[in-house]
């Protein structure tokens, strides 16, 4: 059984795009609204290291991000609704907001940009954002906000290439994302 998991986890592959198809689909992925994803998500800062899973959903401005530990205890949902950002933590406690990264920071001690995440996570840079290409017109990097990402491989979901894994650092704090499963609306 232990075999076959490990093997199915091994078969996961980005695969490559045609030249020029990246630029042809920005247009519909800044319009793609409604998404959701698995993921993994390791995390370093200098108190803590760890693994993650990692459950979003998007629709519109409006989100529900789920982290749960490697035995899977949540760590803490996130949830915006309108103007209002809400974090539950891993006690039940519930904590609101008006901006994620601040509260997320201020609970977990963790620099997580949330809002930028959103955009970042489907490979689309920010007006003001650095980009480095691929040989496919791709992101490979950007650098925004003081983070600097890295798109170390896409996959094709539904016809669109998507980020399938990236790296983020900012400071002393590193972020590596393993995309297993995206679901587009």
């Amino acid at each position: 059984m232990f075999t076959l998991l490990w093997l199915t986890g091994c078969a996961y592959k980005a695969e490559q795009a045609p030249a020029g198809s990246w630029q042809a689909q920005q247009k519909t992925l800044s319009q793609l609204q409604d998404w959701q994803l698995s993921a993994k998500l390791g995390i370093v800062t200098p108190d803590e290291r760890g693994s993650l899973s990692l459950f979003w959903r998007q629709n519109s401005q409006d989100y529900r991000m789920n982290l749960t530990n490697v035995v899977g205890k949540r760590v803490f949902d996130l949830s915006r609704t309108g103007q209002r950002v809400q974090l539950t933590d891993s006690k039940g406690q519930v904590h609101q907001a008006q901006n994620a990264r601040d509260l997320v920071q201020q609970l977990t001690g963790w620099n997580l940009p949330v809002e930028q995440l959103a955009y970042w996570i489907k490979g689309l840079p920010g007006a003001g954002d650095t980009v480095i290409y691929d040989e496919h017109q791709r992101p490979k990097t950007i650098q925004a906000h003081g983070w600097e990402l890295e798109y170390l491989g896409y996959t094709q979901i539904d016809g669109l290439w998507l980020p399938s894994r990236l790296n983020l650092s900012h400071d002393d704090t590193q972020l590596r994302l393993a995309i297993s499963q995206w679901q587009l609306k």
